[in-house]
């Protein structure tokens, strides 16, 4: 899997950058770039980990798991480190939960559940704002056949992941999980969300606090690229950037390439010109320097790491 993964990473970036003139097309687009603007993503994402911070301590408490909110940074950051850095989109969640099994070993289950809550919440958040932006924007989408066409895929996807998600709530809520059929498709899955929405009904007030969290935490998250398309165009509105980047996000992490690289470059590439009019090679650029906006910021948990490990040699 991984193997085919590389191959599509690579695949795909050799397919963006073969244009020589593209390729200096880029050049010449990152000489000319206002710097304010690269600045101004760096805040945002910044904004977006403190929010992801503060989300993941409330789940903590949720599980009565009372973990200094130095530790929380500190993990935090391990796992968005490794999040850069190990294939997969879900590397650095392993990494802070075996930390803190390590750490609290009598609270196993708990460093687990606070992750998975945590992921839960943020893909629910993720489909309603998808959801919501395709139907509101519906008309802005259809200015491009393709692009239309697949925003009616998406849509219609996010719309199954929700009825599949609240159906799971309605089950848990009703205490049905346990009568429903042994050779059912997608019991195991069901059973396993039934866990975390029982936690999330148990906890009421934290769950709707975590989601509440989630939204400016998702909405940091696009900003950042959007300050990022703006020190490369102006042809990019801000709204228009919210529109896309649920579309853009929700692809990327599917395990098609290492890390969502190359898929999430092609797509931003094709919608930015397609929609807004940007040049080929512009919303490549764009995704290509968010990603490092957000590795820098995950530089800190390198830090972190190495320290620990120092100390535990």
């Amino acid at each position: 899997m991984k193997i085919l993964q590389t191959l599509v990473t690579l695949g795909l970036l050799w397919w963006l950058l073969r244009d020589p003139a593209r390729r200096a097309d880029m050049a010449g687009a990152v000489m000319r770039a206002d710097p304010w603007w690269i600045l101004a993503a760096m805040v945002s994402a910044g904004a977006c980990e403190f929010f992801g911070i503060i989300r993941w301590q409330l789940f903590l408490k949720m599980l009565h798991l009372q973990v200094p909110l130095s530790e929380t940074v500190r993990l935090f950051f391990i796992g968005a480190f490794f999040n850069q850095f190990l294939p997969g989109t879900t590397g650095g969640d392993v990494v802070r939960v075996v930390y803190l099994m390590r750490a609290y070993p009598e609270h196993r289950t708990a460093g687990f559940l606070s992750v998975a809550v945590d992921r839960l919440l943020a893909m629910l958040v993720l489909v309603a704002m998808g959801l919501a932006f395709a139907w509101c924007r519906s008309e802005w989408f259809e200015q491009s056949v393709t692009v239309g066409n697949a925003m009616k895929i998406f849509a219609a996807v996010l719309l199954a992941m929700a009825v599949g998600l609240c159906a799971s709530f309605l089950l848990t809520k009703r205490h049905l999980v346990e009568r429903l059929p042994a050779g059912m498709p997608f019991r195991n899955a069901i059973v396993k969300l039934s866990t975390l929405w029982q936690l999330c009904i148990e906890n009421r007030r934290e769950a709707l606090l975590g989601a509440f969290y989630t939204i400016p935490m998702l909405v940091t998250f696009f900003a950042a690229f959007y300050f990022v398309a703006r020190a490369f165009t102006p042809k990019v509105n801000f709204l228009d950037m919210m529109s896309i980047m649920p579309l853009v996000t929700a692809v990327s992490s599917l395990p098609i390439s290492l890390n969502g690289i190359g898929v999430r470059e092609a797509l931003l590439d094709e919608l930015l010109h397609e929609l807004c009019g940007v040049a080929k090679g512009t919303g490549m650029l764009v995704s290509l320097v968010g990603m490092v906006v957000y590795l820098v910021w995950g530089l800190p948990g390198g830090w972190f790491y190495l320290s620990r490990e120092r100390r535990t040699a």
